[in-house]
């Protein structure tokens, strides 16, 4: 793409034809019928840096970066990429026969495995080392105590539970800190994709040449929870909350390598950190 294909920050605040909700913090905008754009004051550029790094290092199907920049000013951040053709898989599930569930879930699984082959880093963290960008690590001014990056599965812990004892009674997050402790510990590091639900799955429907029997194309979006995690955070995270989808949780447990005991861990964590959110 030359520079002169590339929209300006005029254009993009002007376009009209959203993706995302027009109200959404992130929004995402379709400037032609090859390209689209996500911006706001809430979408890190790091989510660009992510996304060419996996395209680099693996097969996993993402958005092409065609360019990143920010406006001082407003202090919003522009990703510019491909346009990826297709539904989401929350649109398109409803419409799905058994065979065609597993065949799109195949892919998936596929490219989660091969997320997960690239090689980790010595922490646990965001790419290049950055802090994670997740409800659980979540404070102003992303003290690296809490939000990362952690040199181990021990000192993320310890990131959980410190969270908690900021919201929560401190005899409480004592009596948790053994328990998770005890539960979550041993695992491998691995890339993650951390948001892993149905609307950030795009599928494209592909008409064979004889006519007889379509195929998929399956692309992974919006990657900006992506972290280098401990093996099971994508199991839990992307389940959290199925019992209000459950296509999605039937497929899930199609895709990913089940974590039965860290998700019943995961579940008190969440269900504290979220009902706190909510409350304020």
């Amino acid at each position: 793409m030359s520079d002169q294909d590339v929209p300006t920050i005029a254009q993009i605040k002007a376009a009209t034809d959203f993706i995302s909700q027009p109200d959404a913090h992130s929004k995402v905008v379709k400037i032609s019928d090859q390209i689209a754009v996500k911006f706001g004051t809430q979408v890190p550029l790091l989510e660009a840096e992510t996304m060419r790094f996996i395209a680099a290092n693996s097969a996993v199907p993402v958005p092409k970066v065609l360019a990143t920049f920010s406006e001082e000013e407003t202090g919003m951040n522009f990703i510019v990429m491909e346009l990826v053709q297709g539904r989401t898989l929350e649109d398109l599930m409803p419409t799905l026969n058994s065979e065609e569930k597993s065949e799109i879930s195949l892919q998936i699984k596929n490219a989660i495995d091969e997320l997960r082959s690239i090689q980790p880093p010595n922490y646990i963290g965001g790419l290049n080392r950055q802090h994670l960008n997740n409800a659980v690590f979540w404070v102003p001014e992303h003290d690296p105590a809490i939000s990362g990056p952690f040199d181990t599965e021990a000192a993320m812990n310890e990131g959980m539970l410190r969270h908690l004892e900021q919201r929560t009674p401190a005899v409480y997050a004592q009596f948790l800190r053994g328990i998770v402790n005890s539960t979550l510990c041993g695992h491998r590091t691995v890339l993650t994709h951390g948001d892993l639900q149905p609307k950030n799955i795009i599928v494209n429907r592909i008409s064979s040449p004889d006519g007889k029997k379509d195929g998929f194309k399956v692309y992974l979006i919006d990657w900006e929870s992506a972290a280098w995690y401990p093996e099971y955070w994508e199991f839990c995270s992307s389940t959290f909350g199925c019992r209000f989808r459950p296509e999605w949780l039937e497929l899930a447990s199609h895709i990913l390598h089940q974590y039965p005991t860290e998700f019943l861990m995961m579940q008190v964590i969440y269900g504290i950190v979220y009902y706190l959110i909510a409350k304020d």
